[in-house]
């Protein structure tokens, strides 16, 4: 336990710097605010955007459903209709944060998950899905997709894959592939690049997999759990890379999850983005240290009481 906790405040002075988070001034955010920003996820509201140095709006995406998307998927779409349940889109309010007001965001909304996307990082600011068992499951082939543009931002602010050619990092997924073999257009949309941030190969394929593994696990135990991640971003980040669009580097990245099986509990992690081999504890934070890290507000949907034992509390064991 004590070195668990040498390591979290070590990772967490690393991550900001020792200085605050460029997205936040390490509080929490205030209950009005979350009052105010809760139930904001309408898509009449989804995908708007103000742009800071224009003042336009950016238009909404289109309600994923009952329409396609340009680009998706056809003939792997037949070929696996019957290892890929094809669903409405997955119900994944739970999983929302609450809206930011100090960074931009464009809402995307996903047949799998909902992404907030950030016009100046040109990464998501985070991505929220509900993982069940019944889409571990899935057999849809993660090798019949590549990464492709997100035709729903705006020209001047859409990542094309070549941008991350050879800049030494991988094209991190937040809401990994592995997750959406249930769908072919769930796993079309996981190679967004709306979905994507630059991640060293080694974190990409070591622990920060491993906790997408466990997440799985974790997803066919207890039926279905909520999952929210993203980068961080500290005041001291400067680099960016990219060839026609310039993209941050983070110092790092967050994730956590909530489960609602039983006594509802929630879990939270960050990672440096770099490469280790540690023990998922060492990684472990409360839900109210990634707020504190991130400036954001996870879980707001949950009864006041509820979020505020399940945010306060980090055990592996009880998961």
């Amino acid at each position: 336990m004590r070195n668990r906790f040498i390591v979290s405040i070590l990772l967490l002075g690393s991550l900001l710097g020792f200085s605050g988070c460029e997205r936040c001034s390490g509080k929490l955010a205030p209950e009005a605010e979350r009052a105010i920003n809760r139930g904001k996820y309408s898509m009449e509201t989804a995908g708007k955007l103000s742009d800071p140095t224009a003042g336009e709006q950016v238009s909404p995406v289109a309600d994923p459903v009952g329409t396609e998307r340009a680009g998706a998927v056809g003939t792997e779409e037949e070929e696996h209709s019957e290892a890929a349940t094809e669903t409405e889109p997955v119900d994944v309010r739970l999983a929302l944060p609450a809206r930011l007001s100090h960074v931009p965001e464009q809402i995307l909304h996903r047949k799998a998950y909902v992404a907030s996307f950030n016009t100046e990082t040109l990464m998501p600011n985070w991505v929220a899905w509900k993982l069940t068992a019944e889409a571990v499951g899935g057999h849809v082939k993660r090798e019949l997709f590549t990464f492709h543009e997100d035709l729903d931002v705006a020209p001047r602010y859409r990542v094309i894959p070549s941008d991350y050619s050879r800049s030494g990092y991988d094209r991190g997924h937040m809401c990994p592939a592995g997750d959406n073999k249930w769908s072919s257009q769930a796993m079309e949309e996981s190679f967004l690049m709306t979905n994507i941030c630059p991640q060293l190969h080694s974190l990409n394929a070591g622990d920060w997999n491993n906790l997408e593994m466990q997440c799985r696990n974790w997803a066919r135990q207890y039926g279905e759990i909520y999952i929210v991640c993203g980068p961080i971003v500290s005041k001291t980040t400067k680099k960016k890379i990219g060839r026609q669009r310039r993209i941050t580097v983070p110092t790092g990245f967050f994730k956590v999850i909530l489960c609602m099986k039983g006594t509802p509990k929630a879990i939270g992690f960050v990672f440096k983005n770099e490469g280790g081999r540690r023990s998922k504890s060492e990684y472990m934070n409360t839900v109210d240290d990634v707020e504190r890290i991130t400036g954001m507000d996870f879980f707001p949907a949950l009864p006041d009481s509820t979020e505020r034992r399940v945010e306060a509390e980090a055990n592996l064991k009880a998961w």
